[in-house]
Protein backbone atom coordinates (compact mmCIF):
# COMPACT_ATOMS: atom_id res chain seq x y z
CA UNK A 1 0.00 0.00 0.00
CA UNK A 2 1.12 3.35 -0.60
CA UNK A 3 1.67 5.75 1.64
CA UNK A 4 0.08 8.84 1.85
CA UNK A 5 2.08 12.09 0.93
CA UNK A 6 2.05 14.69 3.57
CA UNK A 7 0.23 17.85 2.61
CA UNK A 8 2.84 20.69 1.80
CA UNK A 9 2.48 23.48 4.23
CA UNK A 10 1.47 26.14 1.73
CA UNK A 11 -1.29 23.77 0.49
CA UNK A 12 -2.60 23.95 3.91
CA UNK A 13 -2.54 27.61 4.52
CA UNK A 14 -4.07 28.12 1.33
CA UNK A 15 -6.94 25.48 2.15
CA UNK A 16 -6.98 27.47 5.89
CA UNK A 17 -7.76 31.02 3.40
CA UNK A 18 -10.13 29.21 1.36
CA UNK A 19 -11.98 27.72 4.48
CA UNK A 20 -11.96 30.78 6.31
CA UNK A 21 -13.12 32.72 3.50
CA UNK A 22 -15.67 30.16 2.90
CA UNK A 23 -16.84 30.49 6.15
CA UNK A 24 -16.96 34.24 6.06
CA UNK A 25 -18.60 34.22 3.08
CA UNK A 26 -21.16 31.43 4.38
CA UNK A 27 -21.76 33.90 7.92
CA UNK A 28 -21.82 37.45 5.74
CA UNK A 29 -24.15 36.37 2.94
CA UNK A 30 -26.22 33.19 4.30
CA UNK A 31 -26.25 33.49 8.12
CA UNK A 32 -26.94 36.89 9.05
CA UNK A 33 -29.31 38.08 6.22
CA UNK A 34 -32.00 35.04 7.89
CA UNK A 35 -30.98 36.21 11.41
CA UNK A 36 -32.30 39.89 10.47
CA UNK A 37 -35.67 37.78 8.35
CA UNK A 38 -36.02 35.66 11.57
CA UNK A 39 -35.68 38.67 13.55
CA UNK A 40 -37.79 41.00 11.70
CA UNK A 41 -40.54 38.45 11.57
CA UNK A 42 -40.18 37.64 15.13
CA UNK A 43 -40.77 41.26 15.71
CA UNK A 44 -44.14 41.21 13.09
CA UNK A 45 -45.28 38.45 15.00
CA UNK A 46 -45.16 40.05 18.25
CA UNK A 47 -46.91 43.35 17.00
CA UNK A 48 -49.14 41.13 15.17
CA UNK A 49 -49.85 39.09 18.46
CA UNK A 50 -50.46 42.66 20.47
CA UNK A 51 -53.18 43.76 17.56
CA UNK A 52 -55.13 40.44 18.21
CA UNK A 53 -54.85 40.75 21.95
CA UNK A 54 -56.68 44.50 21.18
CA UNK A 55 -58.74 43.09 19.11
CA UNK A 56 -59.82 40.74 21.69
CA UNK A 57 -60.43 43.06 24.64
CA UNK A 58 -61.95 45.37 21.82
CA UNK A 59 -64.37 42.47 20.97
CA UNK A 60 -65.11 41.93 25.30
CA UNK A 61 -65.79 45.38 25.52
CA UNK A 62 -68.12 45.53 22.94
CA UNK A 63 -70.00 42.63 24.22
CA UNK A 64 -70.33 44.95 27.47
CA UNK A 65 -71.30 47.60 25.60
CA UNK A 66 -74.16 45.50 24.34
CA UNK A 67 -75.12 44.21 27.25
CA UNK A 68 -75.43 47.99 28.18
CA UNK A 69 -76.84 49.52 25.36
CA UNK A 70 -80.03 46.55 26.30
CA UNK A 71 -80.23 47.69 29.37
CA UNK A 72 -80.13 51.39 28.57
CA UNK A 73 -83.02 51.05 25.35
CA UNK A 74 -85.00 49.39 28.33
CA UNK A 75 -84.50 52.42 30.25
CA UNK A 76 -85.66 54.71 27.48
CA UNK A 77 -88.67 53.11 27.29
CA UNK A 78 -89.36 53.31 31.10
CA UNK A 79 -88.45 56.62 31.04
CA UNK A 80 -90.30 57.80 27.77
CA UNK A 81 -93.42 56.16 29.57
CA UNK A 82 -92.90 59.25 32.79
CA UNK A 83 -91.82 61.49 30.22
CA UNK A 84 -93.28 60.87 26.76
CA UNK A 85 -92.38 62.97 23.95
CA UNK A 86 -96.34 64.09 22.94
CA UNK A 87 -98.57 65.55 25.10
CA UNK A 88 -101.08 62.50 24.20
CA UNK A 89 -104.17 65.01 24.99
CA UNK A 90 -107.15 62.61 25.01
CA UNK A 91 -105.54 59.79 26.78
CA UNK A 92 -104.73 62.35 29.67
CA UNK A 93 -107.87 63.06 29.31
CA UNK A 94 -109.71 59.83 29.58
CA UNK A 95 -107.41 59.09 32.58
CA UNK A 96 -108.15 61.93 34.60
CA UNK A 97 -112.14 61.43 34.06
CA UNK A 98 -111.37 57.87 35.23
CA UNK A 99 -109.73 58.61 38.18
CA UNK A 100 -112.29 61.26 39.09
CA UNK A 101 -115.34 58.64 38.83
CA UNK A 102 -113.09 56.22 40.89
CA UNK A 103 -112.86 58.73 43.42
CA UNK A 104 -116.32 60.58 42.95
CA UNK A 105 -115.61 63.81 41.84
CA UNK A 106 -117.17 65.73 39.16
CA UNK A 107 -114.89 67.81 36.93
CA UNK A 108 -116.90 70.84 35.97
CA UNK A 109 -114.83 72.83 33.83
CA UNK A 110 -111.09 71.55 32.04
CA UNK A 111 -109.44 74.28 30.16
CA UNK A 112 -106.16 73.75 27.96
CA UNK A 113 -103.78 76.27 29.61
CA UNK A 114 -100.37 77.21 28.15
CA UNK A 115 -96.75 74.98 27.27
CA UNK A 116 -94.04 76.37 28.92
CA UNK A 117 -90.40 75.44 27.65
CA UNK A 118 -87.83 74.68 29.99
CA UNK A 119 -84.40 73.73 28.74
CA UNK A 120 -85.09 69.53 28.69
CA UNK A 121 -89.02 69.49 28.69
CA UNK A 122 -91.91 71.37 28.43
CA UNK A 123 -94.66 71.78 31.00
CA UNK A 124 -98.55 71.64 29.75
CA UNK A 125 -100.76 73.23 32.09
CA UNK A 126 -104.45 72.47 32.08
CA UNK A 127 -107.10 74.31 34.68
CA UNK A 128 -109.43 72.43 36.13
CA UNK A 129 -112.27 73.07 37.93
CA UNK A 130 -114.21 70.21 40.11
CA UNK A 131 -116.98 69.03 42.97
CA UNK A 132 -115.67 66.55 45.91
CA UNK A 133 -115.77 66.13 49.36
CA UNK A 134 -112.09 67.02 51.10
CA UNK A 135 -111.09 63.02 51.58
CA UNK A 136 -111.80 62.39 48.02
CA UNK A 137 -110.41 65.48 46.53
CA UNK A 138 -106.75 64.76 48.71
CA UNK A 139 -106.91 60.56 47.26
CA UNK A 140 -107.58 62.08 43.59
CA UNK A 141 -104.49 63.94 43.91
CA UNK A 142 -102.66 61.59 45.43
CA UNK A 143 -103.80 59.16 42.65
CA UNK A 144 -102.77 61.47 39.51
CA UNK A 145 -99.32 62.34 41.39
CA UNK A 146 -98.21 58.45 41.31
CA UNK A 147 -99.69 58.18 37.76
CA UNK A 148 -96.67 56.70 36.11
CA UNK A 149 -96.73 59.60 33.87
CA UNK A 150 -94.85 62.81 35.38
CA UNK A 151 -97.81 64.84 36.58
CA UNK A 152 -97.68 67.85 38.91
CA UNK A 153 -100.98 69.19 40.60
CA UNK A 154 -100.28 73.07 42.44
CA UNK A 155 -102.01 76.08 42.70
CA UNK A 156 -105.09 74.61 44.49
CA UNK A 157 -108.16 76.44 45.59
CA UNK A 158 -110.77 74.97 47.64
CA UNK A 159 -113.92 76.76 48.58
CA UNK A 160 -117.26 75.69 50.30
CA UNK A 161 -119.54 74.44 47.43
CA UNK A 162 -122.36 76.38 46.69
CA UNK A 163 -125.17 74.00 46.50
CA UNK A 164 -126.09 72.90 49.90
CA UNK A 165 -128.17 69.74 48.65
CA UNK A 166 -125.17 68.02 46.47
CA UNK A 167 -123.31 65.46 48.43
CA UNK A 168 -120.04 67.25 47.54
CA UNK A 169 -119.46 69.94 50.57
CA UNK A 170 -116.61 72.06 48.46
CA UNK A 171 -115.55 73.07 45.45
CA UNK A 172 -112.10 73.20 44.04
CA UNK A 173 -109.57 74.68 40.84
CA UNK A 174 -106.49 73.35 40.81
CA UNK A 175 -103.85 73.45 37.50
CA UNK A 176 -102.25 70.38 36.22
CA UNK A 177 -98.92 70.08 35.30
CA UNK A 178 -97.94 67.21 32.55
CA UNK A 179 -94.53 66.91 31.40
CA UNK A 180 -93.13 66.23 28.10
CA UNK A 181 -89.19 65.61 27.02
CA UNK A 182 -88.14 68.45 24.63
CA UNK A 183 -85.93 67.16 21.36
Amino acid sequence: MAAAKPIPKEQKIVLGIIAAVGLFMFVKKAYLPQGKEIGKLKTEIAETNKKIEDINRKVAKMKEIKANFEILKLKVIEAEKQLPKSEELPELIRSITKLGEKHGISIDNFMIGSIMPQKYHQEHTYNFNIQSSYHNLAQFFVDVCQKERIMTVKDVRISPSASKENSQDMSATFTLIVYTYKD
